[in-house]
């Protein structure tokens, strides 16, 4: 009987240092393996807050997310495409905006390809004419552009500044 007390007491210390060295060794890649499965399967869904993008090839933001854009990029182009007298007009525009009226975007085209390569927003009176140039901008080759929803109005709306021309 002692001897067969001391063989179950040796089997038990065996499957103790197992348990320990299993531990020790990758034991614990269960719960790493659940972490990355979970990682893997939540990545496809996760997307920018604020950002949406539309089958035009550009996309889509409120004016709070553009005014923080603006605010912490100094790579952002503002492209203003309403007339040249709304631009100068009792409105104003925001802050740093280029003037490329959209009945004559064509003609500012070459004054525009240096922002290419950069982020551009582009807004003009209402959601609809901004949307148009947005998708003739990307059409053009631009990689980021990024219409302003509801235009200067929305952005008005929400208390945002505009500047006048002078």
């Amino acid at each position: 009987m002692k001897a067969e007390g001391r063989r179950q007491k040796a089997e038990v210390k065996t499957n103790v240092a197992m348990s320990r060295s299993n531990v020790q060794n990758g034991g614990a890649l269960l719960p790493s393996a659940f972490c990355l499965l979970l990682f893997l399967c939540l990545l496809p869904s996760c997307r920018t807050v604020g950002i949406s993008k539309t089958s035009g090839g550009y996309a889509e933001i409120s004016p709070t997310i553009a005014a923080e854009m603006i605010l912490d990029s100094q790579q952002v182009v503002v492209i203003d495409i309403r007339s040249s007298d709304s631009y100068r007009g009792p409105e104003g525009h925001i802050a740093g905006a280029i003037s490329a009226p959209f009945d004559t975007i064509e003609m500012h085209l070459p004054e525009l390809l240096p922002y290419q390569n950069q982020t551009v927003l582009v807004y003009g009176e209402t959601s609809t004419d901004g949307a148009v140039a947005a998708q003739l901008l990307s059409v053009a080759g631009f990689r980021n552009v990024v219409h302003v929803n509801g235009g200067i109005k929305e952005w008005i709306e929400r208390g945002y500044r505009t500047v006048h021309a002078q």
